[in-house]
């Protein structure tokens, strides 16, 4: 029996063994992206509706953030404004932050001897200026310390407000 030769079919004449198989699975990933596209929209109104409370609550959080700094400068002023004048010895201490910040601008403290009290340094503004950036300084960063504390209770107080910040 003679050997018959099996040859390949000619490409014209080959057909998939699924028909419209290859078309079929490729439309049906097109549509599935198709759909996946849709989910992005609703991703995009959601997305949009949460950036509505984001800001609110942004400006919120920068409020409080400014409240709480406010309170702390006026704790850090009192603590320098009670101890920069000994009452018992009716001296100026020179380790305290406002003496320190009366020198550095220009203001310094006196003795008015015949009235008997302390008058000078800096004024009212410039101590919650001064204040207030200290705390800011303090909550955000760890200071620049051209506004430092040098007593025991200014360095305790700082240690808690830098535990805050």
């Amino acid at each position: 029996m003679p050997a018959t030769k099996l040859s390949a079919p000619s490409a014209s004449s080959r057909r998939p063994a699924c028909p419209r198989s290859g078309k079929g699975i490729s439309s049906l990933f097109s549509s599935l992206k198709v759909v996946r596209l849709l989910r992005l929209g609703r991703v995009a109104r959601k997305l949009d509706h949460y950036l509505e409370y984001g800001a609110a609550v942004l400006v919120l959080l920068v409020c409080v953030f400014g409240l709480v700094a406010h309170w702390l400068a006026c704790i850090w002023y009192s603590i320098g404004d009670y101890e920069v004048i000994d009452e018992v010895t009716n001296t100026i201490q020179i380790d305290s932050w406002l003496y320190q910040l009366a020198l550095s601008i220009g203001t310094p403290y006196r003795y008015n001897t015949s009235a008997g009290i302390w008058e000078g340094g800096p004024s009212k503004d410039s101590l919650y200026v001064s204040s207030l950036y200290f705390t800011m300084t303090s909550l955000t960063t760890i200071g620049f310390g051209n506004i430092a504390p040098t007593t025991d209770v200014e360095k305790m107080f700082s240690v808690a407000m830098m535990m805050v910040g």
